[in-house]
């Protein structure tokens, strides 16, 4: 009987030894290939020549900085101080992406967002609009910025942040033609 427990232990210890062996090496030979990149059918010569030359072929037309609409005149917004709407449409989406965009909306700085609606309702007042769609707009973007200078709204500061976007594409002729929707003005016919 004595002979059985021993070569159950014998048994035990060699399986016991031979998965702790094998969890070090698969271990190690995982981190030494952590590096290395894995292969795809990409990497074949043929498939990355064809698509090193499609995307030359195309980055011009994907990379262009030239305006998506055309920016509309001058005149249509103009501010109680006599500046440019388009300054005041880029300045904002500009603050908007810095302070909002990529995933920043929610760790953001109230104060600022707050001190930025109270100056949004501030150059808001007294502007001249030629255009029913913008004057929409900016009715929408003044409720989103009294929210904002009242309480610290997540959903207003995205909306200020989209109308922005928005209007920078459609009004100023912004180099980006993905927009979110908002607006009522998309360009001029």
């Amino acid at each position: 009987m004595q002979w059985k427990k021993m070569i159950f232990w014998l048994i035990g210890i060699i399986v016991g030894v031979g998965g702790l062996t094998a969890s070090v090496v698969f271990a190690t030979l995982i981190f030494l290939e952590k590096d290395k990149s894995l292969n795809t059918d990409n990497d074949k010569p043929a498939v990355s020549a064809a698509a090193t030359k499609s995307d030359s072929d195309s980055d011009s037309e994907e990379m262009s900085t030239e305006a998506v609409n055309e920016p509309v005149d001058k005149s249509i917004v103009t501010l109680a101080d006599g500046s440019s709407g388009h300054d005041f449409i880029s300045k904002w989406h500009d603050f908007y992406n810095d302070t909002l965009g990529w995933g920043r909306l929610e760790t953001t700085d109230y104060a600022e967002q707050q001190e930025a609606a109270e100056s949004i309702l501030s150059q808001a007042e007294n502007i001249v609009i030629d255009d029913s769609n913008i004057a929409s707009d900016l009715e929408h973007i003044k409720e989103a910025a009294k929210l904002v200078a009242a309480a610290d709204n997540r959903d207003a500061m995205r909306s200020l942040h989209r109308y922005f976007h928005d209007l920078d594409i459609y009004f100023n002729g912004y180099d980006y033609n993905q927009t979110f929707g908002v607006t009522e003005f998309k360009g001029e016919d």
